[in-house]
């Protein structure tokens, strides 16, 4: 009898704060929206206040070198990717949960990284030319990739740093994360989900590069629309994305540092 008097106490047993907030932030609706916010508001908040104040638009390291990217904007990042690594400890949530799984074949990897690179190189500019017939839009600004001119050294910097903040940073946290959040978000996993997700996501992702002008939210907005469908062509597989996102701001970059 005392046995069993245990064992029931065992399976009434509170659960661990911790614990409680981590199955919130699995199956809550509200709790997951309000993760989403927590994770990207100060990254946006500290991009507006970077915009607001003006003023160069690269942080100096000195000897010349200077890396593009605000030193607001750059603490964004940190403290965005901090606060989704502490949810994420607290949900026990994997990197494979969010497209990070290790690859079977690396270079089965690439080769895909290389055909979403040459889809999205065909695809952009008939996206933009539709775009162009409903919204005029705008020059966008690239005055701010200035420095790279005949620069050797700041080209390779800043690509090396461009590989892991964009490459990376930003198709895992608005392809990797912010998608699969958005499907949580409503509950399912079916397809027309996936498609609302990859809507939601393109337009947060293209706010988040006011820093362009206008012409430049719509077409990152619009690069964000096929990268989100590029990632669930290859099945949610985020690293045949971080290749092609890096590649494409490679060729970017070369293209500034030849005068282009």
């Amino acid at each position: 009898m005392n046995a069993n008097l245990s064992d029931r106490t065992k399976m009434k047993a509170p659960k661990p704060f911790q614990e409680k907030v981590g199955e919130l932030l699995r199956t809550n609706k509200l709790a997951i929206l309000l993760e989403i916010a927590v994770v990207f508001v100060p990254l946006y908040v500290l991009l507006i206040i970077s915009d607001r104040l003006g003023g160069d638009d690269f942080v100096r390291l000195g000897g010349g070198l200077v890396l593009a990217g605000g030193p607001l904007v750059n603490l964004g990042l940190v403290v965005t990717v901090a606060i989704f690594w502490v949810v994420s400890r607290i949900r026990g949530s994997a990197w494979s949960d969010f497209g990070l799984a290790r690859p079977k074949s690396w270079g089965r990897t690439i080769l895909m990284g290389v055909g979403v690179t040459v889809g999205v190189i065909v695809l952009f500019p008939l996206l933009m030319g539709l775009v162009q017939l409903i919204v005029p839009i705008p020059q966008q600004d690239v005055s701010r990739f200035a420095f790279l001119r005949g620069d050797l050294p700041n080209l390779i910097v800043n690509v090396l740093a461009m590989w892991f903040t964009a490459g990376f940073l930003e198709e895992f946290l608005w392809r990797g994360y912010l998608m699969n959040r958005l499907v949580d978000l409503q509950g399912n996993k079916t397809k027309l989900a996936w498609v609302i997700a990859l809507v939601g996501s393109a337009i947060i992702f293209g706010l988040g590069h006011t820093y362009q002008g206008l012409g430049g939210v719509v077409k990152v907005t619009a690069a964000g629309l096929l990268f989100g469908a590029a990632f669930l062509t290859v099945r949610r597989n985020l690293w045949p994305l971080v290749f092609m996102h890096a590649l494409l701001d490679t060729i970017s970059f070369v293209q500034h540092y030849f005068g282009g």
